[in-house]
């Protein structure tokens, strides 16, 4: 049996622009500058590795005001189209379905009850569950052992190069969630499979 495994954020649910103007605002707040390139680049990363990479003075001071801001903008957040379709699909079809995502279990929680997606998941992995989070390998492998998963048969659904480096890393394959991706030259072709809608990979799947 084929096991699928999801990242959430720019994957199930456009999260990119409550995280990214939120984390603008509070460094606004503390008079440091960073583009926006360099703030979209981190996305999808852990907070902490976030500020460590953008170089930012008092990281867990701007952690907790960063955290704060996100309910500002949590009404901008909105499941992609076809995904919940998706998941149905997949459900019916009996696949083993886990999340490994960036987020904490509070973050999740913060957002997932207004869409209902987790009840097509029977395993979580969230930050601070591994020693190392993505682009390691450890997240995607306690998945696939909770899953029971066959690594030949297993696949990482995500939207970001670090997501794409924990598949191999990982030793499965990566699916590039197309709907979801803005530049796709970071890849540098080293995605395995390229949906470009969920039904894509719905498609898939049944092979």
């Amino acid at each position: 049996m084929k096991s699928i495994i999801f990242d959430v954020d720019g994957t199930l649910l456009s999260t990119e622009s409550m995280y990214i103007t939120a984390l603008a605002e509070t460094l606004k707040d503390h008079k440091i500058t960073r583009s926006d390139a360099e703030l979209h680049h981190v996305f999808g990363l852990p907070g902490p590795e976030s500020l460590e990479y953008l170089k930012i003075p008092n990281p867990e001071l701007i952690q907790a005001d960063w955290i704060a801001r996100l309910d500002d903008f949590r009404d901008s957040i909105f499941l992609y189209p076809e995904v919940l379709n998706m998941l149905e699909q997949l459900k019916k079809g009996q696949y083993k379905m886990g999340i490994v995502t960036s987020n904490t279990p509070a973050e999740f929680a913060a957002h997932h009850d207004r869409f209902g997606i987790e009840q097509f998941f029977t395993d979580f992995v969230f930050a601070g569950m591994t020693k190392n989070m993505k682009p390691a390998a450890d997240p995607i492998l306690l998945a696939m052992n909770n899953l029971v998963s066959d690594p030949s048969q297993t696949i990482y659904i995500g939207d970001s190069i670090h997501d794409m480096q924990a598949a191999h890393n990982a030793g499965i394959a990566y699916g590039m969630a197309g709907w979801g991706v803005k530049d796709r030259t970071v890849f540098k072709d080293q995605a395995d499979y390229i949906f470009e809608t969920p039904n894509d990979l719905v498609e898939w799947a049944k092979q």
